[in-house]
């Protein structure tokens, strides 16, 4: 019986593991812009997602993008350059 609790809790943790946002990996030969796609990845998850879920890069295109990011940069507390560094992470997804 006790072992029928666990497995029943590591089944819910499976699953509500599972449905959670899968943000992608950037990755690129360029060590430099490497670097910036993984700020950008970072600020997008530490920023916009302290106030709601995170959307997946490829829901919104390069223009719709930018104006959710030109909309929320002032309520997000995020400086020019830190939005450049998130644009450019939703918009290099492949």
């Amino acid at each position: 019986m006790k072992y029928v609790k666990y497995i029943v809790i590591l089944c819910i943790c499976s699953i509500i593991i599972s449905c959670t946002v899968q943000l992608y990996m950037p990755s690129s030969k360029d060590t430099a812009t490497q670097q910036e796609l993984m700020e950008g990845r970072r600020l997008y998850i530490n920023h916009c997602g302290n106030c709601h879920n995170l959307h997946l890069p490829k829901e919104y295109n390069a223009g719709e993008w930018a104006n959710h990011l030109n909309d929320m940069q002032r309520k997000a507390k995020i400086t020019d350059l830190e939005k450049a560094h998130i644009y450019k992470y939703l918009t290099s997804h492949p």
